[in-house]
């Protein structure tokens, strides 16, 4: 299990309002990966959508694509696309001129900047970015939206950025170089459950995801399959990602949404238990906390 999922699972509702600021202020220690199912890592949430923009500097990159580009908008918001990880210092150049105090490094594959570089901020706003995620569409490449108003004096946005891997972080004062050391090799973790609405699975051919528990537990019952509620916690924003705040066998209300369905395995041989978990949630957000967005950008229709 890595340290951000073991930070995550289980932790208790009163601690949702401070998850923005626990994972926002850690991801060096817990790099943000390319999702491949679901997403546990989430910061800031993602606020309105794109104004005019006022500057388009962009550089080169190899192929005849470009290997960054960086907008601002009318209201101080940088938008920012990475697609060439090792021109590190030229995409911290054009932030810098953008308005972000940033400092970007590339660290090659099995490295990692020696931690810690400086001092983190705990109280960071909540719309001043959010984790990088994939450009939709593409197999490689990171996007971000960073807020410069939101900067105080003195402050540094710390963008880590290696293959498949990156790590963002706010800190305050004098920052490091980056001084390059072995990273550690992730252990793997395979949990006891997995996706239940995939080709062979016990709810195959039937999609879950943002319907009411009242239309998906008839179903999963006709299958004579039984039902537990993976209660989710989602952060401020719905940025994508979640925790887990409890796992009940007792009913949630009909009209609660569910996100995905998981089946219980266990044994060498990973035998479905006849177990179906639930995430769900007793409000109705406006996009898939499981997945980020939509469900079929991360997994086609009919997998």
């Amino acid at each position: 299990m890595t340290t951000s999922e073991r930070r995550l699972a289980g932790f208790e509702e009163r601690q949702l309002a401070e998850l923005k600021e626990h994972i926002a202020a850690r991801t060096a220690a817990a790099p943000v990966r390319r999702p491949r199912g679901r997403l546990l890592l989430a910061a800031a949430a993602v606020a309105a959508g794109v104004c005019a923009a006022v500057a388009i500097p962009a550089v080169s990159g190899g192929g005849g694509e470009s290997a960054y580009a960086v907008t601002r908008d009318a209201n101080g918001v940088v938008y920012a696309e990475l697609r060439d990880f090792r021109d590190a210092a030229g995409l911290s150049d054009q932030l810098r001129r953008l308005g972000v105090p940033a400092i970007v490094d590339y660290t090659p594959e099995g490295k990692m900047c020696r931690e810690p570089r400086g001092k983190y901020v705990e109280d960071i706003p909540r719309d001043l970015y959010h984790v990088p995620e994939s450009i939709p569409g593409e197999k490689d490449g990171w996007r971000m939206r960073i807020d410069t108003r939101l900067f105080k004096p003195g402050q540094t946005f710390v963008w880590t950025i290696g293959e498949g891997s990156t790590s963002t972080i706010l800190m305050e004062g004098p920052v490091g170089p980056c001084e390059l050391v072995d990273a550690p090799k992730p252990k793997e973790y395979h949990p006891p459950y997995r996706l239940a609405t995939t080709k062979g699975r016990s709810l195959a051919g039937y999609r879950v995801d943002e319907k009411t528990v009242g239309e998906v537990v008839p179903e999963i019952e006709k299958r004579g399959l039984r039902v537990v509620y993976v209660i989710m916690g989602i952060p401020p924003g719905n940025p994508g990602g979640y925790g887990e705040l409890r796992v009940q066998k007792t009913p949630v209300g009909e009209d609660w949404t569910v996100w995905e369905a998981e089946e219980v395995i266990e044994g060498p041989k990973d035998t479905p238990t006849g177990v179906i978990r639930l995430l769900v949630t007793k409000e109705h957000y406006d996009r898939n906390p499981v997945y980020g967005g939509p469900r079929d950008a991360v997994i086609p229709d009919g997998s």
